[in-house]
């Protein structure tokens, strides 16, 4: 039976501050909980809704975790979503290993603060297989509950680390720094160096000025239209699709 501690724990991981203090989060909605067992997340606990019987056997079969089960509305009562009628589970944060670069090419956000937007870019670097994800420090935390839903489950597969950005480009200045302008050279006649950094910056102000001094060079998604810009969860998949069309090649 759920105690009224831990239903205290739930309602406090709504917030940062609960969060980082209790280093947890909320993992919520079938397809995110269904993810959440093929990685190597430690789950505290599930919380189901006790009619999805068959959900609480697969879970059952895959994790040691408690289960304990309410019904629909005590759950989305616990819930930070609109509609979960399914249920949710209260999970460890990871504690990553230093932070080394992995690949030729990461995936760079300066400011980027809509966790759906946030969310969006994680679930496209999974789907285009970049596995680490770098992030201003004061970019939105990736532990929101909004941002873990917008992953659809992609949260469980990215390793990701906040930084300081100048101190991180000083600190890897073999990797080229490639900002998203809007007046930079046309992306489908860019072509990729070897290895770098792919920035993009704030929905509203773009690359922040200090950043931007440091930029070895800038890229545009050309426009066909009269749209004033894209979404910066859009351009981060145009951008992915095209430099994975280089690396391929």
């Amino acid at each position: 039976m759920l105690t009224n501690k831990q239903i205290k724990l739930i309602n406090s991981l709504h917030s940062k501050k609960g969060r980082k203090e209790n280093d947890l989060f909320l993992v919520e909605g079938e397809k995110s909980l269904l993810e959440l067992l093929k990685s190597d997340f430690t789950v505290d606990f599930f919380l189901l809704n006790e009619v999805h019987v068959s959900l609480a056997d697969q879970i059952s079969q895959q994790s040691k975790a408690p289960i304990y089960f309410l019904d629909a509305e005590s759950i989305q009562k616990l819930s930070t979503l609109v509609n979960n009628q399914i249920g949710l589970a209260v999970v460890q944060q990871k504690k990553f290993p230093p932070f080394i670069i992995q690949d030729r090419y990461t995936i760079v956000l300066d400011g980027i603060r809509d966790p759906g937007n946030l969310g969006t870019i994680i679930r496209i670097c999974d789907w285009y297989g970049f596995k680490q994800l770098v992030l201003s420090e004061d970019c939105t935390e990736f532990y929101n509950p909004k941002v873990i839903i917008s992953t659809m489950g992609s949260f469980s597969r990215i390793e990701f680390t906040y930084v300081d950005l100048p101190t991180f480009f000083k600190e890897h200045p073999e990797y080229k720094k490639i900002g998203a302008v809007l007046n930079g050279e046309n992306i489908h006649h860019y072509q990729f160096p070897d290895k770098g950094f792919i920035i993009l910056g704030n929905e509203s102000n773009g690359i922040r000025e200090e950043i931007m001094e440091s930029l070895d060079e800038q890229i545009t998604i050309p426009a066909f239209g009269e749209a004033e810009s894209l979404n910066v969860g859009i351009s981060t998949a145009v951008i992915a699709d095209n430099l994975k069309r280089f690396i391929l090649s």
